[in-house]
């Protein structure tokens, strides 16, 4: 009986084992990553910026269109504030953006020359002298950002303010003061980096262009020579400016895309 019990027990220990040496090893599974998380450019924004300005004016006399009103290009100290909203799908930044900027700038000047289609119709013994004030300016964006790093592109309306004078050379005696308010459109470029999730630093460019209007001195007033002088002016302006800006996200974060 013993030996009976015996030969069982060898007998089961040896399917044991052959059964365990079938058996496929066990692979050891490595942990699951966590889901990378890249800055979200979505939010609510406002800011400041400051930075340099190129411009000049143009335009004819229109009473006398062979002579011209221009003003050559002059440069000016620009700043501003800002505030927009955008929203981040994948890689791209969909935004709107309202601003305005002042110039830190007196009243240009370019001598006349008394002659047709040549810069400043006035005579030689005066000259043009123009003013570009306040630009305010509404637009899109669209940017492409990489984490916390985005360019964009921009473009929308714009309006400024806008006066012109003459000068008596010999005297600094000023006449025909006019102005007014031009509508326009703008267009740019710029990049951005998220220092903190709150604060981001940038650099901005806009082109912006101002339609043509007339700028008609007031007959009443002693210093307005009459409609021999009211003109047609517009104006182009070329600014680049640095910016700071702080933003809140009203929409919850979530996994951003793998780079």
């Amino acid at each position: 009986m013993k030996k009976l019990v015996l030969a069982a027990s060898i007998l089961a220990a040896s399917a044991v084992s052959a059964f365990a040496a079938d058996m496929p090893a066990r692979i050891a599974k490595a942990p699951v990553a966590p889901p990378v998380m890249t800055y979200d450019w979505s939010g609510i924004y406002f800011g400041g910026a400051v930075g340099g300005a190129w411009y000049d004016t143009a335009g004819n006399f229109y009473n006398n269109p062979a002579f011209l009103w221009r003003t050559g290009g002059d440069t000016a100290l620009i700043y501003g504030g800002f505030a927009g909203i955008q929203k981040q799908w994948g890689n791209f930044v969909l935004g709107v953006e309202a601003g305005y900027n002042g110039l830190d700038n007196g009243f240009t000047t370019t001598a006349g020359t008394g002659l047709p289609g040549s810069g400043c119709g006035y005579g030689a013994a005066f000259s043009c002298q123009s003013r570009l004030n306040d630009i305010w300016y509404v637009g899109g964006r669209l940017g492409y950002a990489w984490n916390r790093f985005m360019v964009y592109g921009q473009g929308g309306y714009a309006q400024a303010d806008i006066d012109t004078r003459g000068i008596i050379n010999a005297t600094g005696v000023t006449f025909d003061h006019a102005g007014a308010t031009h509508g326009g459109w703008y267009a740019g470029v710029g990049a951005e980096y998220a220092v903190f999730d709150y604060l981001i630093l940038g650099i901005d460019y806009k082109h912006y262009e101002f339609d043509s209007k007339q700028h008609n001195c007031n007959v009443a007033l002693v210093s307005c020579a009459g409609p021999a002088n009211f003109r047609n002016v517009d104006a182009d302006v070329d600014s680049v400016m640095a910016r700071v800006s702080f933003k809140f996200n009203p929409w919850p974060a979530g996994p951003g895309a793998r780079y």
